[in-house]
């Protein structure tokens, strides 16, 4: 045999055992890249070694390694976005109407203390949650009432009510008792702090957010229980849950009537002022006794210099039954003059017969809650059930009755 037939079979052998070298390190990776740029060397290497020798070299005996695939290898599937999830579908939206979930959002933002109780300490500003309807029936003397059935005796001991009837929390006292708990670590205060529970519902869902969110504005309001805390703080710098509040609540129990004798001028104007939102003030009136209870409605100038453009917002709740709880407020009712004499009688001095006064009507929202029926007593823990504090229709005295009385005594008024 010639020598160039020997070196052409071996350069066929070589060439084969090349190409199945390449045949399997193309067929056994997997990234697209590589593959392609084997190929691409494997037919550039074909090219030059047909130019090379002249002989056609047959690869049919290697056609099980270069036959494609029955279906093209398919990329990675590009990730498809998850559906969109209406939120009318959940179960919340379409199982309960609109006025359940309304009970929902109010009750919320009540357990999560978005109303609130302002008050001091120690000259210190405090704030607390309010769990009690400010207008709702005073359950002191429902409470008092049920626990008095069934007993002839008029007056009992019940220590607990007692401490009740004397809260400078007035009607709150329900609120005073979480006050205390939280101070205690038996309750928390979800809206101090960081705590501000009420967010959770606000950010849980767009529709939530839309359907809740006027609940959570109405549900601003602030408590006050005594005059010294709101002269506190209308004052400069005022607190920021004051401007934002929508109704302010105002209980006064202690020197209540000479209080506001002497702050309503001043608290119609703060309330009148541009930046505050309030469009509600609910006074809740009470008194140390029944005495002192009665004398809120027949001290009428207390109630004259309410301005009208502020009237319409105005609430003020009175300790009195409203058949006969208002008759200072009726036409022809008498008034001392100045000249008359308190110690002697009407008459009796030369200072002249009394004025009857026109009756007053009154710019604002009166309410007569009713007259306490159960009054604690001198002694701790006794309550009675005595009916006092009725009205008695007489001469009306000139000036601040509630100011005589601390002057003069009780006495000046028990008999009149």
């Amino acid at each position: 045999m010639d020598q160039p037939g020997l070196i052409r079979r071996a350069s066929r052998k070589a060439l084969s055992k090349l190409r199945r070298s390449l045949s399997r390190d193309t067929w056994s990776t997997r990234d697209d890249q590589s593959s392609i740029s084997q190929r691409s060397g494997r037919s550039s290497f074909s090219t030059l070694a047909s130019s090379l020798f002249t002989t056609t070299t047959t690869i049919a005996e290697h056609d099980d390694e270069y036959k494609p695939a029955d279906e093209p290898i398919p990329e990675d599937p590009e990730r498809e976005s998850p559906p969109d999830y209406h939120q009318g579908r959940s179960a919340f939206f379409r199982k309960l109407p609109p006025e359940i979930r309304d009970q929902i959002y109010g009750e919320y933002f009540v357990a999560s203390g978005v109303e609130r109780h302002v008050f001091l300490i120690k000259a210190r500003i405090h704030f607390s949650p309010c769990i009690t309807r400010h207008d709702a029936p005073d359950e002191r003397q429902l409470g008092l009432a049920r626990d008095f059935e069934g007993s002839a005796e008029e007056v009992q001991y019940h220590p607990e009510w007692f401490d009740r009837l004397q809260s400078t929390w007035c009607n709150h006292w329900r609120c005073e008792k979480l006050w205390q708990d939280i101070q205690a670590g038996r309750e928390v205060d979800y809206n101090r702090g960081k705590n501000q529970g009420f967010m959770g519902l606000l950010l849980s869902c767009k529709r939530i957010y839309e359907e809740s969110v006027e609940h959570f504005r109405e549900s601003k309001v602030l408590n006050i229980t005594d005059g010294p805390t709101f002269q506190r703080i209308i004052k400069s710098p005022r607190p920021s849950y004051l401007q934002g509040a929508r109704y302010i609540n105002l209980s006064l129990r202690r020197d209540s009537g000479s209080w506001l004798y002497l702050n309503s001028v001043a608290v119609w104007h703060i309330i009148r002022e541009s930046g505050m939102g309030v469009r509600r003030l609910y006074i809740w009136l009470d008194a140390e006794c029944p005495l002192t209870r009665r004398l809120l409605t027949e001290f009428r100038e207390l109630y004259n210099n309410l301005p009208d453009d502020l009237a319409d917002r105005v609430v003020i709740d009175f300790p009195c039954d409203t058949e006969d709880g208002f008759w200072a407020w009726g036409e022809g009712v008498e008034r001392e003059t100045f000249g008359q004499c308190l110690e002697g009688g009407v008459g009796v001095g030369g200072g002249g017969r009394p004025e009857k006064l026109p009756a007053l009507v009154p710019n604002f929202r009166a309410v007569g809650r009713g007259r306490p029926r159960f009054n604690e007593t001198n002694w701790r823990g006794f309550v009675t059930s005595q009916d006092a504090g009725r009205p008695r229709p007489r001469v009306l005295t000139v000036g601040n009755p509630f100011e005589d009385m601390q002057l003069y005594g009780k006495e000046i008024f028990a008999d009149r």
